[in-house]
């Protein structure tokens, strides 16, 4: 997987591992997957920016020549510190975890995914450096084994809007885990930012026209924010207000626009959002140091 890193240092004996069925989209890696290790060993598996989650569907040890190589530590290569792990297992993303494995085969759904490509899950903070926690290696989860266990027959067997339902299940598992482990930290206002796919959510829909409603109601619920949360937020991600983002973005049509000679000034006021013409002369004057007209003149010379 692009996504991970897996290295073994205690052995010459890489796991194989063979994908049996996937679904792959920004922002996740869900799939089926076979790992066979010849021999004992210890691996080293770095996630980068995916949180990792893993579902053993045969039953832990059951095709292992010795169970109690079936262990896992977040917290480096001293023996002791290794725990059982157990069908469930969560390693959260920038996480450096150690995997001590006999010689086995195992089948598991693996599923790979960034939080903050997942819709509303962006606006929040998923920092997990001072929260890796040893009940990561045996979660203990209905909810989350029935929802990985419909994710699974879902990248089996596909059906309609099948990364959109994916998407949806992710997002629930998503939410569980930081319900169990993040839910101490409290996420401050002034200091919490936009995800990508909200700052693209919210650009498309002001780019979309002028008969769009793009109160800033209409965007908070998009965003599945509040409204003063929404303009914190927008603030402190690209150091702007969104008023401010909003007039660039009409502004920016209008140039485009005003480069057809034949649209006359009115119309391009009205296509960028405009009541007036007045109202878009002093706007467009505010922001390009020209008026439309005097614009247009100059890039037609």
């Amino acid at each position: 997987m692009t996504a991970i890193n897996y290295c073994e240092y205690e052995s010459e004996h890489s796991g194989d591992f063979l994908t049996e069925a996937s679904l792959s989209k920004k922002g996740f890696d869900v799939r089926l997957e076979h790992a066979q290790w010849s021999g004992a060993g210890t691996a080293l598996i770095e996630t980068r920016k995916s949180c990792l989650v893993r579902m053993l569907l045969t039953p832990s040890g059951l095709e292992c020549n010795d169970t109690s190589h079936n262990l896992g530590s977040f917290r480096g290569h001293a023996t002791h510190r290794f725990k059982p792990l157990g069908q469930l297992l969560f390693i959260p993303h920038g996480t450096e975890f150690h995997l001590k494995h006999g010689a086995c085969q195992q089948k598991a759904l693996i599923c790979l995914f960034d939080p903050t490509d997942l819709g509303p899950l962006a606006a929040y903070h998923w920092n997990w450096d001072v929260h890796t926690d040893e009940n990561m290696l045996n979660l203990q989860s209905l909810y989350l084994q029935s929802t990985l266990q419909r994710l699974a027959e879902e990248v089996v067997a596909p059906g309609f809007a099948s990364e959109l339902h994916t998407e949806c299940l992710l997002t629930s598992v998503a939410l569980e885990l930081r319900r169990e482990f993040l839910s101490n930290r409290n996420d401050d206002e002034d200091t919490s930012k936009l995800g990508p796919s909200q700052l693209n959510l919210l650009r498309e829909i002001l780019e979309a026209g002028p008969n769009e409603d793009t109160s800033l109601h209409r965007l908070a619920d998009a965003c599945a924010l509040s409204a003063r949360k929404l303009s914190t937020c927008f603030r402190n991600t690209t150091g702007k207000t969104l008023r401010r983002y909003a007039a660039e973005i009409r502004i920016r049509k209008a140039i485009a626009l005003l480069a057809d000679q034949h649209l006359l000034i009115k119309q391009v006021a009205y296509a960028t959002g405009f009541q007036n013409a007045a109202a878009f002369t002093a706007a467009f004057r505010k922001e390009v140091g020209l008026t439309p007209e005097e614009f247009r003149r100059q890039r037609s010379s």
